[in-house]
């Protein structure tokens, strides 16, 4: 017990030497770009401060599968260099008996990162964006999906309309039980337009059984609204069906655990919700890519004093988690694209990672 709680310590030191590295150049890099990008668009240096810093938990949650194979890779190098390794092998410790502490304490990070770590990343994203759309940096979003209706902007000069849907369909081209209201340049009401059905086809809207409401601001209360029913309109818009696809919030951006309940109002309204439906299974699978990525840097430094040329197996540790992560990309990038299950995106590198490096330590455990 003593034996396992000396493990377990020394692999919080490698991880918190690998974070406070990882956090230095996450500083040093993505603070000296927001400096440079603030001060470009006549912003102080503070201003590029505060960014920085809003940006800091959702790059650093991005990292850790590297901060947790350096703190592996640290940890036991440092205790093969000093003996210690060697003693405890020699004294009966297999391999696995070793890991399994650090295992358990991995699995432990992973679950905390993605059930209390992930809604502070959402809140950080939310923060910074709202930060910057504060000095004019970055448009407002033009699209909202409530629990019942689809929310649209569409700005155009000296002219802005709100769109209202119930729903739509797998494409974003035809919005169901539509209702448009136009504003003039001075947020005045002006038309409101209702449909049963607006398709969205070459920079314009068809709209079908039209309601129309024309209002006169400057005329009497008797003279102000106008009532016609069309059967067809045909209206101009700057929206376009990729517009509507690809402006749903970022999945890092909502708190994971509301993500199930934006999942169902997604699919309710009719768009697809496969990349959010991925990200949530993703994050799920964190604390087993976690382990996946302790197993890596155990690997290549366990037994590193046996073989010598410490460098060369620390290049190869870190060659395999960087290809192990791209995979994990990959996987979910073609996840998004239905191109493969979704289970088999989120859960498929992390397991098959995990497999295969236990299976080379069982190699080198048996010679």
């Amino acid at each position: 017990m003593t034996l396992t709680i000396y493990i377990c310590l020394r692999y919080l030191k490698g991880l918190l030497w690998s974070l406070l590295g990882v956090l230095f150049l996450i500083l040093l890099i993505d603070g000296s770009d927001q400096i440079n990008f603030m001060s470009s668009n006549e912003k102080t240096f503070l201003t590029g401060v505060k960014s920085t810093a809003l940006r800091i938990p959702s790059l650093l949650v991005d990292t850790l599968p590297l901060v947790v194979m350096l703190g592996s890779l640290i940890t036991f190098i440092s205790l093969s260099r000093s003996s210690e390794l060697v003693v405890v092998r020699s004294a009966g410790r297999s391999v696995i008996r070793i890991l399994w502490a650090p295992i358990i304490i991995t699995i432990l990070i992973g679950i905390f990162f993605t059930t209390i770590g992930n809604p502070i990343v959402a809140t950080s994203i939310k923060g910074s964006e709202d930060f910057l759309r504060s000095l004019n940096l970055k448009p407002r979003n033009f699209m909202s999906v409530t629990g019942e209706n689809i929310w649209l902007r569409d700005t155009e000069a000296n002219k802005q309309t709100v769109i209202k849907a119930s729903r739509t369909n797998f494409e974003g081209k035809i919005l169901y039980d539509i209702t448009l209201f136009e504003f003039d340049g001075e947020d005045n009401l002006k038309r409101k337009i209702t449909a049963s059905k607006g398709i969205l086809k070459e920079g314009k809207w068809y709209l079908d059984k039209v309601i129309l409401w024309t209002i006169k601001n400057n005329e009497p209360i008797s003279k102000a609204f106008n009532f016609q029913k069309l059967e067809k309109i045909s209206l101009s818009t700057n929206l376009s069906t990729e517009q509507i696809l690809d402006n749903f919030a970022d999945p890092k951006a909502i708190n994971f655990w509301i993500l199930p309940k934006f999942i169902e109002k997604l699919e309710v309204s009719g768009f697809s919700a496969v990349r959010h439906k991925v990200f949530y299974q993703s994050q799920l699978a964190r604390p087993l890519f976690f382990v996946a990525m302790l197993l890596i840097g155990a690997t290549f430094s366990l037994h590193q004093s046996r073989f010598g040329q410490t460098g060369i197996l620390v290049v190869l540790s870190v060659s395999c988690g960087f290809l192990l992560f791209s995979i994990k990309r990959i996987a979910e990038s073609l996840g998004a694209a239905n191109e493969i299950p979704i289970y088999l995106a989120a859960f498929g590198p992390s397991v098959s990672g995990i497999f295969l490096i236990v299976g080379l330590l069982l190699h080198f455990e048996d010679g």
